[in-house]
């Protein structure tokens, strides 16, 4: 069936791909974050199929083919397609989307060419429809190669840069004589992942009339900035709020404007969850070393074990409850392992000092432990510090809501 409806399906998707923000009125995106490498992006369409172009991506009688968004060329990961009441939809397979692609490839090329000029493009279509991604330099050498030949072919070369570089998700839907909302949800790792700085590509942006996109921020942690950018020149397109748990942009597309958009976030941990406690505890070590090295005789201390075993174990046990934590979010744990770190290196400063008196080391030795424990611990006091007075709080994000 597909094969007899490929070319006419084809007319109906250049018509709507070279117009999209005038058929899909609203496209929302949530992105939740699972880790420092991966997110789970959620979307919605909202979308009209223009009565003129119905019966051209009719599939059966009761079947349209109706294509929902460009994807980035890579496996699709736990994905789900759903229309408005939550019922699966069908979904094209790969080889049906590229039987409609070669179609749409061959009639743009049609309609670029002069009159009486032929294109020798089987090959450059068939090389764009089976990439992977990794011959995309040959790709645009043939594409040059070409326009060299039968001149400007500027919708068949950018309608065959997007395929080379994604591919059409395309909805089976039973019925196109009403507005629709299809929702899809997919796994998608990040190209260039980061401890506190995340960029998400956001095609989505210009394939909708209106575009919203909100991050789901993990627990313990806010968004300092999110913002909207085109990769090609770096303008600011749309901001979200600062130190937000659950930023949101807002975008209407300008059907003039070539933009390549993406979404930028920066993340904090809330100060209140670590990083204020931790940074009293190492102010408590790093006391608890300095004051008996400026003013006590630690040699004398040397005598009982008692003190140093109280040093010991309580900070044995505080050392425990704020950095052996479970059930954390994966993201968390990378932002605050430089932080745990500080105030790990402090409490190892009070266990050494504690270690070298309770085994009464010579004098020399004893100096030198406590002392230098106190410089790093009060060094590792004043990082934490520091990053507890930049670090968003809760109650900033809950005033922003």
């Amino acid at each position: 069936m597909l094969e007899d409806r490929a070319g006419d399906i084809a007319v109906g998707f250049a018509s709507l791909l070279t117009r999209q923000a005038a058929w899909r009125h609203r496209r929302v995106e949530t992105i939740t974050v699972l880790s420092h490498e991966l997110v789970r992006r959620s979307v919605s369409v909202d979308f009209t199929v223009p009565a003129e172009h119905r019966d051209d991506l009719r599939l059966s009688e009761r079947e349209w083919v109706v294509p929902l968004a460009l994807l980035a060329k890579r496996p699709l990961a736990h994905f789900d397609l759903r229309m408005e009441d939550m019922a699966s939809v069908p979904l094209l397979r790969s080889e049906e989307t590229q039987l409609i692609g070669r179609e749409l490839l061959y009639l743009m090329l049609d309609l670029d060419l002069e009159e009486g000029v032929e294109a020798d493009a089987g090959g450059l279509i068939e090389r764009v429809l089976a990439t992977n991604g990794d011959d995309l330099a040959a790709i645009d050498a043939g594409l040059a190669a070409l326009e060299e030949r039968v001149g400007p072919v500027p919708g068949f070369a950018a309608l065959a840069e997007r395929l080379a570089r994604g591919f059409l998700l395309c909805a089976v839907v039973g019925d196109v004589d009403r507005r629709r909302v299809l929702k899809f949800a997919y796994d998608e790792p990040l190209d260039r992942p980061d401890r506190v700085a995340h960029f998400y590509d956001a095609p989505g942006c210009t394939e909708a009339a209106s575009y919203h996109a909100e991050v789901d921020v993990p627990d313990e942690m806010r968004a300092r900035t999110s913002e909207l950018v085109d990769n090609r020149t770096g303008a600011v397109l749309a901001s979200g709020p600062r130190d937000a748990d659950r930023p949101a942009v807002y975008y209407v597309a300008d059907t003039g404007r070539q933009v390549q958009p993406g979404l930028s976030v920066k993340y904090g941990t809330e100060r209140g969850r670590f990083l204020v406690p931790a940074a009293l505890v190492a102010w408590v070590i790093a006391l608890e070393l300095a004051l008996p090295w400026l003013f006590a005789d630690l040699s004398h201390l040397a005598a009982s074990a008692g003190p140093a075993i109280s040093v010991l174990l309580s900070s044995s046990a505080i050392f425990s409850g704020l950095v052996l934590r479970s059930g954390e979010h994966p993201l968390v744990r990378i932002v605050l392992a430089p932080y745990r770190l500080c105030l790990a290196a402090a409490t190892l400063c009070a266990i050494v000092a504690g270690a070298v008196l309770a085994f009464r080391a010579t004098s020399g030795a004893l100096e030198l432990a406590w002392g230098l424990g106190a410089l790093v611990a009060a060094a590792a006091a004043g990082i934490l510090t520091m990053e507890a007075a930049r670090a968003p709080s809760a109650r900033a994000a809950e005033r922003v809501r």
